[in-house]
């Protein structure tokens, strides 16, 4: 990352453990006692003590190789699946929606592949923010953001610990990985919590919905892999902080896609009565027991 670039992202970073401003020098970040490398360009905002058991796993099993192998392993599943990728993806960011030079965070950025389609919805003026845990997946990503004309910055980062201030994204995207995260409902938090107010958020992962749970398709792609039979996290959103949520299905109906926007705090504040309500609701329904088979 370019030193004029690093700082303009700089006022928006934030000691990932502690929320204290952080602050250049050399080539490392620092806040109090805590310091952080900057490597090959990229600040690396992690201690690797603080990641949890799984989501170390899950990061080891996305090393130099299979970083590599990544891209044509989805774009051949995506035919297999009868579905054509770039489309798939295009119609996520277009979902997200991002405000026209606005400022976007892709969560688990990967190799990128997201990259050109939010660029594409953001437009010529605005700018991306890439975290992923992976060193070796960012670096991919690093060489497709070579391609892009707006600036796309990349932060080795915990999604379960955003290293970025309250209330700093003009959107948030995520799609591919909250399933085997560490802390769903922690992560689902940061992701609202570093959102502007009123800024929409997708969030999808593996996940079958219940009519293709059915079919001969959904059968083999659970077959393929098992994480598509997750279910949507509907325990983990937190609902007090959300406003309009949908819930959409894409590639197939093999992944499941949230839709929301932060609440305004105004808003809440004329509802409070119905969000208890909704709240109470929601509580009771969701920690009932799946009625059959498939669950609610």
């Amino acid at each position: 990352m370019p030193a004029a670039q690093l700082e303009l992202l700089l006022p928006l970073l934030r000691c990932p453990y502690t929320g204290s401003a952080l602050r250049l020098a050399g080539n490392t970040l620092q806040s109090g006692a805590h310091v952080y490398p900057i490597q090959n360009g990229i600040p690396n905002l992690v201690r690797e003590e603080q990641v949890s058991a799984i989501d170390q796993y899950f990061q080891q099993q996305y090393g130099a190789e299979a970083a590599r192998a990544y891209d044509r392993a989805i774009f051949l599943l995506s035919l297999l699946i009868g579905c054509w990728e770039p489309a798939q993806r295009r119609r996520l960011a277009q979902l997200l929606d991002p405000p026209t030079g606005g400022l976007v965070l892709e969560v688990s950025v990967g190799t990128g592949a997201n990259l050109p389609f939010l660029s594409e919805a953001v437009g010529q003026r605005g700018e991306i923010v890439g975290i992923d845990l992976s060193p070796a997946m960012l670096q991919r990503a690093h060489g497709r953001a070579q391609d892009l004309s707006i600036p796309v910055h990349l932060v080795r980062a915990d999604a379960c610990r955003l290293p970025f201030a309250d209330n700093t994204f003009d959107a948030v995207f995520h799609f591919g990985g909250i399933n085997m995260f560490g802390d769903v409902p922690r992560a689902l938090r940061e992701m609202v919590r570093v959102a502007k107010p009123g800024a929409p958020v997708v969030v999808g992962d593996e996940g079958l919905s219940e009519n293709r749970r059915r079919t001969f398709l959904g059968r083999r792609a659970a077959k393929m892999n098992n994480l598509y039979l997750c279910r949507p996290p509907f325990a983990a959103v937190p609902w007090e902080d959300v406003q309009g949520f949908q819930l959409h299905w894409a590639w197939r109906e093999l992944f499941y896609v949230f839709r929301f926007h932060k609440g305004c705090p105004a808003a809440r504040s004329q509802e409070d009565h119905a969000v208890s309500v909704q709240a109470e609701v929601r509580r009771r329904v969701l920690e009932s027991p799946p009625p059959g088979e498939y669950g609610i």
